[in-house]
């Protein structure tokens, strides 16, 4: 049977810096479609520069009208922009977020999609030169995906968990600049979402 799937997020999930221009989205399905009996149907929704609220409407005027078996919402580093050595955020509060999260998590389980929300990613924060206007912090990455993890779990949302084995890693080489993974990077992505699904059962 045709299973469809939905993908929300930001610059990363839409493929952003990956020299083959595919993106861990598109990498995924194609190992899906290598390995597995199903026929499957990706809407990749993502859109580069969303934050929670943008993902948060554009699921509610995009996933509404359509059918999902599966829904992968990956998206929250542009919640985090600051200005160097700044204390304060400049997109969203920390109440406006977790009420963002509510709202989407609340809004895609009326679809009966499952749902799986990727954590975010480390940022590598030697890669922000003097001139840069915004950057973001590991520290911020890590408090807010505690904060997702909660959130998840206070929905019985699956919550898929890379930071900590992503901050072992070389990023120099998996990135293309501080936030971006280049190529490689999103080849392991896909191949680390693939094997969460595929442990899971989904979708």
């Amino acid at each position: 049977m045709l299973k469809t799937i939905g993908i929300i997020g930001d610059s990363i999930a839409h493929g952003f810096y990956d020299g083959e221009d595919l993106g861990w989205v598109a990498r995924l399905g194609r190992l899906m479609l290598q390995k597995c009996t199903c026929g499957y149907v990706f809407n990749n929704m993502s859109q580069a520069g969303d934050n929670t609220a943008d993902a948060y409407h554009r699921a509610i005027s995009e996933v509404g009208s359509r059918h999902f078996d599966l829904i992968i919402v990956n998206v929250g580093i542009n919640d985090l922009r600051r200005r160097i050595n700044s204390e304060m955020q400049l997109d969203f509060s920390e109440g406006a977020r977790i009420m963002y999260w509510r709202k989407m998590l609340e809004f895609l389980r009326t679809t009966g999609a499952k749902i799986v929300v990727a954590d975010l990613l480390p940022v590598v924060e030697t890669k922000y030169t003097e001139d840069a206007s915004l950057i973001r912090y590991n520290s911020d990455v890590e408090r807010y995906n505690e904060i997702i993890k909660d959130i998840c779990a206070e929905y019985n949302v699956l919550f898929f968990k890379r930071c900590d084995k992503w901050k072992a890693r070389d990023l120099d080489n998996l990135y293309q600049d501080a936030t971006h993974p280049n190529a490689i990077g999103h080849q392991i992505l896909a191949e680390e979402i693939f094997a969460f699904l595929q442990e899971h059962k989904l979708p």
